[in-house]
Parts: C-alpha cells; structure tokens; sequence
C-alpha cells in the first residue's frame, strides 16, 4: 500500500526478517486473529438466533398437534372443520418457515465450526512465530524460546490446508469490497431491484382479492425494501470499506510469508502436495456466487476507484 499510512507499513517481508519486519508480522497477525475470532463470535450468534426460532416454530406446530388432538374426540362439526382447516393452513405456513429456520440455523452452525477452525490456525501461526524465528531462523530476538514439539504429517496437512483456505477465503473478501468501491455491486443491487419490481408489476396485474397476490407481494415489497437499503452508499460506510481493503493488503503479504514458510517446511517433511489447481482454479472455487456473478461487471470511474489506484489496492 501508498498513500498516508503508518510508518510500519508492511511493503516487504524477507525470508528471514529483520527485527522491524518481525514486529509488522506480530502487529498484523494479532490483528488478523482478533478478526477471525470476532467474525466467529458473529457466526455463533447467527446460528443461535435462527436456532431460537426453530425452537419457537416446534413449539407453535406442538401448539398446533395439541388443538388438533383434543377435537378429535368431538363429531365432524361444521365449526370443528372450520378449526381444522384454519390450523392446517397456519401448519403449512410454519412448516415453510421451519424449512427456512432450519436451513439458516445448519448453515451458520456449519459456518461457525468451519471459522473455529480457522482461528486454531491463525492462534498457531501467531503463536508459533517466535519459535520459527528464534529457533529455526537463528534470529536475535533478545529472548529464548522453548521449542515447540514438531508437527506431524498429519496436523501440518490440516494448518497448510487453513493457511490456504484464510487466503482465499480473503480474496473473496477482497474482491467483495473493491467490487462495493468500484460500482460492480451498485450495479448488482440495481439488477436486483429490477428483478423484484418486474415481479411485483407482474403479480399486480392479477386481481385483488386473489390470496397468493396479497401473500408474494407481501414478500416482494420486504425484499425491495432490503435491497434499496443496501443501496444507499453513505461515506462512513466508503471509508470503512477502503480501510477493510488496506487490512486485507497486509493480511496478504502476511499469508504470502507463511505460505512460504509452511512450504518450506514440507519439504523438510517430504510432503507434496497432490492438489495440482492453479491459484486461480482455487480463489474461483472459493468465491460465492454473488463476488463470481460480479466478475460480469465493469468497474465505474467512482471516487472511490481512483483512491484505489493511489493505495495500490487493485488487482
């Protein structure tokens, strides 16, 4: 990165580093945890939340079961059909968001087990930093450092293999936020709204009174809602998103170096590595259909853009 930054900017990291180089690697490695383990504790209570109210679906499908039980017992009624069928529509609505709730609750919880992972790995590189320097590098640090115990063929696969999955996890990321600078998901949301609003024309040309017309639009008129709030572009949030891209400048150049240092140290294990995708086949296989559909998309000359050009941020 250029531009008005720090004096301990990160532009270069030697094989073995120099005493202010092992400081920047300290300093963003530090930083890179505390963001892997906040993004995890975001995870968690994601998962809860949608776990919550599956538990608060159960209960008004039980609710539902028990209404319907104690009926039973009672002749075909006219007012007992009328309850019937007035409770199974309400069943039909919860069993959709049931299927919602719960789908949203497996995917956090998966989300989160997966990011727990990840914070195990970026703890161990930061933690293991004053071992490989003092130990392996033979670096003057003004301090000794017990040895740590060596890592097997086994656990070295497993951290190599989250090494890489922060890189392109982060690349994801990075790509996200340059297209939010660069227009590309101005131009994404707009695509969106367009979507939303040629169904709500649509859906309005049936009549009034038609059930489904008042329940989709319903649905319509929240999702247009949403996406035009996503829209709106104030310069608190411009701001926090180049300063996301400089933090991912450094993460970079930090991973880049360990990335090194754990292929170096399989070739001491004799390790080799089977997966033969490029960088690029592994970076696309990592991004979400969102940041991939976005690649379509060209950048606008924005503001924000041009300030990407003077920090060096565009890849």
């Amino acid at each position: 990165m250029h531009g008005i930054l720090p004096a301990d900017d990160i532009d270069y990291i030697n094989d073995t580093p120099t005493i202010q180089e092992y400081k920047k690697l300290k300093r963003v490695m530090k930083i890179m945890t505390n963001f892997y383990v906040g993004g995890s504790a975001t995870k968690l209570q994601q998962a809860e939340y949608f776990e919550e109210e599956l538990k608060k679906v159960t209960t008004d499908q039980n609710m539902i079961e028990a209404q319907l039980n104690a009926m039973k017992k009672f002749p075909i009624h006219p007012k007992r059909r009328e309850y019937e069928e007035e409770l199974q529509e309400e069943n039909d609505k919860l069993a959709l968001m049931k299927k919602k709730f719960s789908n949203k609750a497996d995917e956090y919880r998966k989300l989160y087990v997966w990011s727990n992972g990840i914070v195990e790995v970026t703890k161990w590189l930061e933690a293991g930093l004053d071992d490989y320097c003092v130990n392996h590098l033979k670096m003057d640090l003004g301090f000794q450092v017990t040895p740590n115990e060596p890592l097997s063929k086994e656990k070295y696969s497993a951290f190599k293999e989250g090494l890489d999955e922060i890189t392109y996890n982060l690349q994801e990321s990075q790509d996200f936020f340059s297209a939010s600078l660069d227009g590309r998901l101005r131009q994404y949301h707009r695509m969106e709204k367009d979507i939303i609003e040629a169904q709500i024309e649509a859906v309005k040309a049936f009549p009034e009174d038609n059930p489904r017309r008042a329940h989709i639009l319903a649905e319509l008129e929240q999702d247009l809602e949403y996406v035009s709030k996503n829209m709106v572009e104030d310069p608190s949030a411009m701001a926090k998103r180049v300063r996301m891209l400089e933090m991912h400048s450094d993460f970079f150049k930090v991973l880049r170096w360990y990335r090194e240092k754990m292929k170096a140290l399989g070739d001491e294990y004799g390790i080799v590595d089977n997966d033969k995708r490029t960088e690029e086949e592994k970076i696309k296989s990592a991004m979400s259909t969102q940041v991939e559909f976005m690649t379509n998309f060209t950048p606008e000359n924005t503001p924000e853009l041009e300030e990407l050009k003077k920090l060096n941020l565009l890849h």
